[in-house]
Parts: structure tokens; C-alpha cells; sequence
């Protein structure tokens, strides 16, 4: 991709901004803010987004997951049916159209349930596993923190039927194994952490929590077993456990949230068992926040120059910055570019300096300068983002380097 056809704008001076993700991820222009809580995604966060939405696929699929794209419109009468519509902390979150009596599905437990009521009849139909990416709208009264807590964002959800508790429980705890697969392939370390169930259920639920000084909850951990507690469930520890345990700040990444039988009960989703006895269908819950993803990785992957983002999920791996006259710059972006590398070819007509500012405030993984200093040795400088070293590399080995770099 030539820099020249790929829309980004970068900006020198930014207002404060209430969270280190908003303000690197504006000033970069990856985002542009709509309103408090509300983000419109640019050209380079699409990139990325597009890359931590392809990793989670690719093992919600190996998880046995069937993918579903459910309407954000719901009808007021499918949360009533379950109950959820007189709860008071629910009816707080999610956004109605009083005129034609809709919803934006904050959740799709119930859309979920139903849909499954026309096609599941014999436990020979179950266990069903269907997930969604999507964009959630929820009346998130303190919305802050960038992209951490939003009005509008982006979110794959999952929802599992099973036939009886014991295999339910099964692939709940399959499922956290791969959750937490999700986040060490982004290149976060998360810690699995009981919590409240919220809205969602009486129960505990999970929730997959990144260490970050700056992140909104507070959990104990076990650093050892990477496991810990919500601070809003800690009254439920005794205090010799809590002395246990570290207190630190964190960022929710995911949750899982076992349901039982409480929507398939409340629209009579049953089916015949091996017997011809009508049962009740178990179910999970199991969010991960995408756009929230990219918040975390920009609060965590940072320098006073701008963002250091995982090859993985940065919106491409490698910058060109040819500073002679030379065509020497775009042999080596087609050499990388027909080997498979994500390169991007800065051929804006800008002065260097911008150039690698720029490169260092959006986060490239690896940049490549050729220059008249590096002409003359037959060599071309690359710096690794992410640690800062720089190597000086002959021109017949750079498509070598960089892709040994890169793996």
C-alpha cells in the first residue's frame, strides 16, 4: 500500500484527553471522537480491528462456534418475556424507541434463545454454539476512558446450548482455555477473575482482566495461578485468602457468564432427551470487547513517541521512508509487498523528519530508511518499534531480516 492512496492524517498538537488510549489513538488517526463515549474508527483502526476480529475468529471457530450476524433492533416484548425488562439496572442500559417499541439489543441471550426455539427439538440437535461480531449500543452513563467505556462499540459475542449441566460446564471451562489463547496471541497477559454477574445472571461470572496502572477496576490476584477476584465480590473472601493475594488496577478484556436454564425456561426452550422427557436447554454467555482490545493494547503498548502495537494487530508490519531519489525504496516495498508483508511506502511529499515522526507516532512494527548515508555502505537502516534497536542491513538481505523479524 502506497502511503499516497491510504487515507491517515496524524496530528502534531492534541487537547488532554481523559485516557492514554483516546489521545495516542486520535493523535495518530486511528479514531476520530464523535461524542462522549462515541467513536468513528479510521482507515488504520479499521486495519487493526479487522486483525484482532480475525485472530478471535479463528478460534471461536476451533472452539466450535458457528458465526451469526443477529439485528442490533429488538422488540420491547422479547425482554419482557424474560424478565429483564422490569429490571430496573438493565432498563438503565440500553437505548428505546418508546414510537415503535424497540430496543438496541444491548445483549442476545433472549434473540439468541428464540431463534433456537424453531430448530432444536431432540438432544440429538444440541450442543448449538453461535457467536456474532457486532456493534453494541448500551447508555453507558460513565462513559470514559477512550475507547475502554463506550455508548458504541464493537463486540464478538457468544452464546452455547447444551443439554445438561455437565457437558454445559465442559465447554465453559473450553472456552476460558481459549480465551485466554485469544489474549496471549494479541499479546496480553490476562488473569481469570470471578465477578459479579451483573445483568446477566445471579451467579459468579468470569472475567479476563489485563494489569494495566491506569485501567478502571480493581482486582486480587494470584500471580502465580493468574487467577484473582473482582474487587466487588471480595466480601465474599475470608480475610486470610485476601492477605493472599495482590490488589492491583486492571482492564477487562472478556467475560463469560454461566446462565443455566433461567432464558431457555423463561421461552420454554426444551427438548426431548434420549428418553422423550422434554428438558431445559443450559446455557453460557461470552463477550470480548474488539474495539475495547484496541484500547488496551495502545494503553499498554506505548512511548513518549507514540504507539508500539504487536506486529499482530498493528495496522501494517513495515514502513519504507526513501529519502534519496533513488527507486531503490520502491523495489524494496515490492520485494516485501510480493513476499507477503503488510509494508506501507511513505511517498508522501513531506520533509524526513515528518516522515519518522509519524512512523514512530502510529506505531509501525518495523521501519526502513534508505537514505544517502546508507547508499553509500549499500545498506538500509531498519528499527524495530517495539525494542528501539536499529541495525544497519545490506539491501540483498533486508526481505530476510524483516521477515525473520516478523516471525
Amino acid at each position: 500500500m502506497r502511503l499516497s492512496n491510504f487515507y491517515t492524517k496524524t496530528r502534531r498538537s492534541m487537547a488532554a484527553q481523559d485516557s492514554k488510549n483516546a489521545y495516542l489513538l486520535e493523535k495518530a488517526g486511528y479514531i476520530s471522537q464523535v461524542a462522549a463515549g462515541v467513536y468513528a474508527f479510521l482507515p488504520l483502526a479499521v486495519r487493526s480491528l479487522q486483525k484482532i476480529e480475525t485472530i478471535v475468529r479463528e478460534e471461536m471457530n476451533a472452539l466450535g462456534g458457528s458465526e451469526v450476524i443477529f439485528s442490533a433492533l429488538q422488540p420491547k416484548s422479547t425482554w419482557e418475556k424474560s424478565g429483564r425488562w422490569e429490571d430496573k439496572n438493565f432498563r438503565q442500559i440500553v437505548y428505546l424507541d418508546p414510537e415503535a417499541d424497540m430496543t438496541f439489543g444491548a445483549t442476545h441471550e433472549e434473540p439468541m434463545t428464540i431463534a433456537l426455539k424453531q430448530s432444536v427439538q431432540s438432544y440429538r440437535d444440541l450442543p448449538v454454539i453461535l457467536f456474532q461480531f457486532q456493534t453494541k449500543f448500551r447508555k453507558e452513563l460513565r462513559a470514559k476512558s477512550g475507547l475502554l467505556r463506550g455508548r458504541e462499540f464493537r463486540m464478538k459475542d457468544l452464546y452455547s446450548f447444551h443439554p445438561d449441566e455437565e457437558s454445559h460446564h465442559k465447554f465453559y471451562e473450553d472456552a476460558a482455555k481459549t480465551y485466554l489463547k485469544v489474549f496471549e496471541r494479541l499479546g496480553l497477559d490476562a488473569y481469570r477473575v470471578k465477578a459479579s454477574g451483573g445483568v446477566f445472571t445471579d451467579e459468579f461470572s468470569d472475567e479476563f482482566q489485563v494489569i494495566c496502572e491506569t485501567g478502571e477496576d480493581e482486582i486480587l490476584v494470584n500471580h502465580k495461578t493468574k487467577t484473582g477476584f473482582n474487587k466487588e465480590v471480595e466480601d465474599k473472601l475470608k480475610e486470610t485468602d485476601k492477605k493472599k493475594l495482590e490488589r492491583v488496577k486492571a482492564i477487562e478484556v472478556g467475560n463469560i457468564f454461566p446462565l443455566g436454564t433461567k432464558y431457555s425456561d423463561a421461552f420454554d426452550l426444551k427438548y426431548l432427551d434420549a428418553s422423550g422427557d422434554r428438558q431445559s436447554v443450559w446455557m453460557g454467555s461470552y463477550g470480548i470487547g474488539i474495539s475495547r482490545l484496541l484500547g488496551t493494547l495502545a494503553e499498554l503498548f506505548n512511548d513518549e513517541h507514540g504507539l508500539k502495537l504487536p506486529s499482530q494487530v498493528a495496522p501494517f508490519e513495515a514502513v519504507v521512508i526513501n529519502l534519496t531519489s533513488s527507486k531503490t525504496g520502491e523495489k524494496i516495498y515490492s520485494d516485501l509487498t510480493e513476499q507477503g508483508v503488510e509494508v506501507l511506502l511513505d511517498d508522501r511529499d513531506e520533509m524526513a523528519g515528518t516522515k519518522l515522526v509519524d512512523a514512530d507516532l502510529i506505531g509501525y512494527p518495523i521501519r526502513l530508511v534508505y537514505s544517502a548515508k546508507t547508499a553509500q555502505d549499500g545498506k538500509i537502516e531498519i528499527k524495530e518499534r517495539g525494542s528501539g534497536k536499529v541495525t544497519l542491513v545490506n539491501l540483498e538481505d533486508v526481505v530476510g531480516r524483516v521477515q525473520k523479524l516478523l516471525s
